[in-house]
This record gives structure tokens, sequence and C-alpha cells, in this order.
């Protein structure tokens, strides 16, 4: 059910490409299984009756400095964004990172989002550490897989 809610979450971020369930699911295994510091205790599920609606999936710290969490991913589908969702999710995470002695937090963004999560991240105090210009070049047209807007 996670796997599902986390590609349904991320299916609006650009570069999206669904891939088949069990090739996602053997990512997955393969992230946990061979991360010796995976901590199931700071993954953080919001749910409405029995649907995962968002979540906000941490790491206990980065390899740059192991004294900063991090938020690997977080997300909340659709139906239930615009309601603080994401930055209740984000503020409990910053609450447990702090109990456990950790006095910063980092994540990744791509800040031309159409979710708009850059704006998130900066009303939860969070301001920009290093910026990345990323460049393409097409080498073949074809069909364009991505996501490019919120239209259905």
């Amino acid at each position: 059910a996670l796997i599902l809610a986390d590609r349904d979450a991320f299916r609006d971020h650009w570069g999206y490409v669904e891939h088949p369930f069990e090739e996602e699911y053997q990512e997955w295994a393969h992230w946990i299984d061979n991360d010796p510091d995976h901590d199931p205790s700071l993954w953080f599920l919001a749910v409405d009756g029995e649907e995962i609606t968002g979540m906000s999936l941490c790491h206990p710290k980065t390899v740059e400095d192991p004294q900063m969490g991090w938020v690997e991913s977080l997300g909340v589908r659709r139906p239930w964004r615009r309601r603080g969702l994401a930055l209740a999710l984000l503020h409990h995470s910053f609450g447990e990172f702090y109990r456990r002695g950790k006095r910063k937090v980092g994540l990744e963004v791509d800040t031309q989002s159409l979710t708009g999560a850059l704006r998130l991240y900066e009303k939860a105090g969070m301001h920009a550490d290093r910026q990345y210009v990323m460049y393409e070049k097409e080498l073949r047209p074809g069909e364009d897989l991505s996501t490019q807007s919120l239209k259905e």
C-alpha cells in the first residue's frame, strides 16, 4: 500500500514515469535491505480510514553530516492536498528528529515543482543550502512520458 501511495503522491512530479509495480517493489526492497541505517520508526504515515493519504519517509542521517536528519520522501496524494497535511507531516518529522538530538534537517526539492513544494518548505522555516542546474539534451525524438502539468 505504501509503494502505491508514494507512486500516486509523486505522479505530478517532473520526470515521473510509472514503472511496473514489481520493479518498484524490488527497488524499495533493495533500498531498505541494503541500508544499515534504515529506521522504520522514522517513517510517518497519514491515513484516512484504511487509505494512506500522505507520508514522510525519513532517514536518521546524511552521508555528509551524521548530525542532520534527512527527509527522503514527503508526499501527499492529490485528493488530500491543500489541507496542511504535508506541513503537519514535516513538523512531525522535525519534532522526532529534535527528540533524537538532531538539530538540522535536510531534504531535496525540485524548485519548479508543479505542486508548490518549495513554498511549503519555506513556510516550514527551511532555506536553500545548495542549488543545482540540470542540463538536458534530447538524443532522439520520442513520446514524452513525464508529467508536464496538473491538468487531467
